[in-house]
């Protein structure tokens, strides 16, 4: 079984106080593809980067998302940003914007893989992200062009109005005004800047039944909600530049019960990509980590990275 190495890295120069470092983790494929490619992974709402590398009592590995690509031949690195899992907290965690994050972790994924590009010439870079780590890649991409490619998985672009109050839905298409008032309605949602995740295990999320192991792993991997991330990901329109940057192929996967709504919606909320993969995964909810079928996702996922090609 492939072991990641785990690094800190040095962020200082672009977070706020008190968030010098990021932890991260390497899994490097004992047999790297041609082009070689390499993964970076934000994890969503109130988990950390432990959610791509699941382990379930009893279990040799399989649900760990990381370790299959490895298997695959891809490099994938996993990254808690700020103010989650192992990275540091910030003395103010009401900074935690999505620009701000998304500033951090285009830092550390840059510094990462810039180690990488050395010994792997052509080295094709993916952004990936799961929910609110996929609007943080976007944000990444949309501000730093970091990335060749992105994968977002269980990514509603349009937001999720179900869920807002009145005064959260009038955000909605204004993303000049959300950006401005988006942190006075996350103190009023959530009270807290950094309020304990508890995605992981949620049935909502979950969609479909899954081995009780499988369940405690998933909660293993919970961390800090960002807040104003959270809620900036739930508006509809919010991020609608962002996303309208996005001009490299784009791979969307769902789950065939998860919470985006309609699958088939979601590439309309990136105007300027002409490359888009969507797969929808069947027996799955939100959290397709630990779905029955999460290998058809993890595989379909491979075959979309080797038909990438460095620009």
């Amino acid at each position: 079984m492939i072991t990641p190495d785990t690094v800190t890295v040095d962020v200082s120069a672009v977070a706020p106080p008190g968030a010098a470092q990021v932890v991260a983790d390497v899994f490097l494929p004992d047999a790297p593809l041609d082009p070689p490619i390499v993964m970076t992974c934000l994890p969503g709402g109130g988990m950390s980067r432990r959610y791509f590398d699941i382990e379930v009592d009893g279990d040799p590995g399989t649900y760990s998302m990381a370790r299959w690509l490895a298997g695959l031949g891809v490099a994938v690195i996993t990254i808690d940003p700020p103010g989650v899992g192992e990275s540091d907290v910030p003395d103010d965690p009401w900074t935690l914007t999505p620009t701000v994050v998304a500033s951090v972790c285009a830092a550390a994924s840059g510094q990462l893989v810039d180690t990488l590009r050395p010994d792997r010439p052509g080295l094709v870079s993916v952004g990936v992200g799961h929910s609110a780590g996929a609007l943080l890649t976007v944000y990444v991409q949309a501000a730093w062009r970091s990335y060749d490619a992105l994968a977002l998985l269980g990514f509603a672009g349009g937001g999720l109005p179900r869920v807002l109050t009145d005064a959260e839905l009038e955000l909605s298409g204004d993303a000049e005004r959300a950006r401005r008032e988006v942190v006075a309605l996350a103190k009023t949602r959530f009270g807290r800047p950094l309020p304990r995740g508890t995605t992981g295990p949620s049935d909502m999320l979950l969609g479909v039944a899954v081995p009780d192991a499988a369940r405690e792993g998933i909660t293993r991997t919970g961390g800090a909600l960002l807040a104003v991330v959270g809620l900036t990901s739930m508006i509809p329109g919010a991020s609608a530049p962002e996303l309208a940057a996005v001009d490299v192929p784009l791979f969307l996967g769902v789950g065939d019960r998860d919470i985006t709504g309609d699958a088939h919606r979601i590439p309309a909320q990136f105007p300027s990509a002409r490359d888009v993969t969507l797969y929808v995964l069947e027996e799955s909810g939100h959290n397709h980590n630990v779905a029955p079928s999460r290998r058809r996702l993890w595989d379909r996922l491979g075959v979309w990275a080797r038909s990438l090609r460095s620009p």
